[in-house]
């Protein structure tokens, strides 16, 4: 018989272990695997009323007018939790979008939000785990409004009502 040499996998270098734990660890940062200590109930309320604010604030500062928004929860990418996201609409009278944009990222940020991206036509605002973003659409031209909370897991009754993807209405 003759011997054959099964060639041996070779190791992972430490560098290519570390990133790897790295990634791994980031992943699961971004979502929680155990279940939150805050109920979908707290988590739908503090998204709804910080996107009924920044919208609010923002018709305010440049006189916009027929606010609507809704939003639903959604499964986290992965399976693993869920969010609660939506958006909304809102029109303005004429004028500059430079402008405008100026004074709804001064309004919003005034309501209580924190300045997150500083990037060009577009504010994403932050309070507490929500994020509120708005940008002018030019093909109706309307401003637009997104909300998103993290990921959270959920049980018991909770679970249900994340579970299921009915609409939630947060302005007329």
């Amino acid at each position: 018989m003759n011997s054959t040499t099964v060639p041996r996998p070779r190791p992972l270098p430490l560098a290519a272990m570390t990133l790897a734990a790295l990634t791994l660890a980031t992943l699961l940062g971004a979502c929680s695997l155990g279940r939150d200590d805050r109920s979908a109930d707290i988590t739908q309320a503090a998204a709804d009323i910080a996107l009924r604010d920044a919208m609010t604030a923002s018709a305010r500062a440049v006189q916009g007018a027929d606010l609507k928004a809704d939003a639903r929860w959604f499964t986290c990418p992965g399976g693993i939790g869920s969010r609660y996201s939506g958006g909304g609409v809102m029109t303005s009278p004429p004028g500059d979008r430079a402008d405008q944009l100026a004074a709804i990222r001064d309004a919003v940020l005034a309501a209580g939000f924190q300045d997150a991206t500083q990037v060009d036509g577009y504010v994403t605002a932050q309070r507490d785990d929500v994020d509120v973003s708005i940008r002018f659409r030019l093909p109706d031209g309307s401003w637009t409004f997104s909300v998103l909370t993290r990921c959270h897991t959920y049980g018991g009754k909770d679970r249900a009502r994340v579970k299921s993807s009915d609409r939630h209405v947060i302005l007329p």
